[in-house]
């Protein structure tokens, strides 16, 4: 067995542990010797991969941190979300159409990260990790560790992007001016919403799970805590396109999803 099959078996089993178990400071030399068993490795083989525990962990926290960007990041919703709008073509003709339109996908996406993606043991891990490697001494190791965590994070902003720059400018909806085109610090502050009661719902979960009855012009619907601040702060950062042009989203829609919209308006040209 070479290094990086004894590598992978390690860390794989490693992972599986801290999905089950949670994520801690250190590990115990018990746990090391349980974890290479488990493996099919030999403690032998282990320290000559692994030379010291901390250089183990940083191994493991930095695939952590790789692994939580895909759970993050699901492209899926971007696919799902555009059949939905297939099926709603005809409220893109009228504005009243298009924000109803847009607080129904912002409202299902708001809800199903928070159900979903905060309930993910993967996640879970980000999150305590994120907090841990800011205990350990400034070093090569932590470096490592936070570099992991800002490529996953970076990578994470990347894959949401597509869905706002798609999903947005197809129903009629900008970016305002001053964020000048970039979507990053909207996808940052619509996550920390949902990861931050992600967070928070552990302790309180009477107040983060509660739901609210608002009326609308179609009757009365029923809105959570996180898709209540998960629209406000959309609604901070986009406004209605003016020369959004209906009939060409609408072809849009049929073309899929391979090419990023661009909104045509003097806020995006230039003009």
């Amino acid at each position: 067995m070479d290094r990086e099959e004894v590598r992978g078996r390690v860390l794989d089993r490693a992972i599986q542990y801290v999905e089950t178990v949670g994520l801690s400071l250190g590990i115990s030399s018990d746990l090391v010797e349980q974890l290479a068993s488990d493996a099919g490795v030999s403690l032998k083989q282990f320290t000559l991969v692994w030379p010291n525990p901390e250089l183990f962990l940083t191994d493991l926290f930095c695939e952590l941190a790789h692994q939580a960007h895909v759970d993050r990041a699901d492209s899926e919703s971007l696919v799902t979300t555009w059949q939905y709008l297939s099926m709603r073509i005809d409220d893109l003709r009228s504005f009243e159409g298009r924000r109803s339109l847009m607080i129904d996908v912002i409202r299902t996406v708001a809800e199903y990260n928070f159900d979903v993606v905060t309930a993910s043991s993967k996640w879970r891990t980000y999150a305590a990790l994120s907090t841990t490697i800011m205990s350990w001494p400034d070093g090569p190791n932590r470096a490592r560790v936070l570099d992991a965590l800002r490529a996953s994070e970076l990578a994470f902003v990347e894959t949401i992007e597509s869905f706002y720059r798609n999903i947005l400018l197809t129903i009629g909806y900008r970016l305002k001016a001053e964020f000048n085109g970039d979507y990053g610090p909207l996808v940052v502050a619509a996550a920390s919403v949902i990861e931050g009661l992600g967070i928070v719902r552990s302790t309180v979960p009477a107040l983060v799970e509660a739901h609210f009855e608002r009326s609308t012009a179609s009757g009365t619907e029923v809105w959570s805590v996180a898709a209540t601040a998960f629209i406000g702060v959309v609604d901070a950062f986009v406004e209605p396109d003016p020369d959004f042009e209906p009939e060409e989203a609408i072809l849009r829609l049929s073309a899929g999803i391979d090419v990023s919209p661009q909104s045509q308006s003097p806020a995006d040209t230039g003009i």
